[in-house]
């Protein structure tokens, strides 16, 4: 089953998110390869929101036919940084590959780079993440190299692939 790209929203969270949000944010699965650990807690998730999502610009809910079935962010960069955002996203298990993720990570890179005055996206995603790598290739990104023993998740040193796309008008990637 596919899901349309016109199903595929982003949204500012609200609280009312916080049981949508504890769908996905509970699930081991989910959480595997992300740096943050899977939520126990109504009360943690209802802080989360309340003090790091809600009043984060760049961090969406990812929805499908209006209900928040995950989560995108771009993280722009400071200093020499800036003209750079990192990319991260999560879904619920039971929107994986149906294109969802994909859409929402299109969605979020146009918006980025006609808002944020931003080249360029970064995402890094951990080597055994195949389903993940499907996902930024779809949306136009490219392999730039092996981050080995780069992030420690869940307590393990993890070998992660570098992917980036650039803004429509980068053409020159040799400066």
């Amino acid at each position: 089953m596919s899901i349309s790209e016109s199903q595929v929203t982003l949204r500012a969270f609200t609280i009312e998110d916080v049981s949508s949000f504890m769908e996905w944010a509970t699930d081991n699965a989910v959480t595997e390869q992300l740096v943050w650990d899977t939520y126990t807690s109504e009360e943690d998730a209802r802080n989360f929101l309340i003090n790091v999502a809600i009043p984060h610009p760049w961090l969406k809910a990812l929805c499908v036919d209006g209900k928040a079935v995950g989560s995108i962010v771009l993280e722009r960069g400071m200093g020499f940084d800036s003209c750079t955002a990192v990319l991260g996203y999560c879904i619920a298990r039971k929107y994986w590959g149906m294109g969802v993720t994909t859409h929402a990570v299109r969605k979020i890179v146009e918006l980025g780079f006609q808002e944020m005055d931003i080249v360029r996206v970064e995402a890094l995603i951990i080597q055994s993440n195949v389903a993940s790598r499907r996902v930024l290739e779809k949306a136009g990104f490219l392999l730039e190299g092996t981050m080995y023993k780069y992030k420690l998740i869940k307590g393990k040193l993890r070998d992660c692939f570098l992917y980036a796309k650039y803004a429509p008008e980068i053409t020159d990637r040799s400066s």
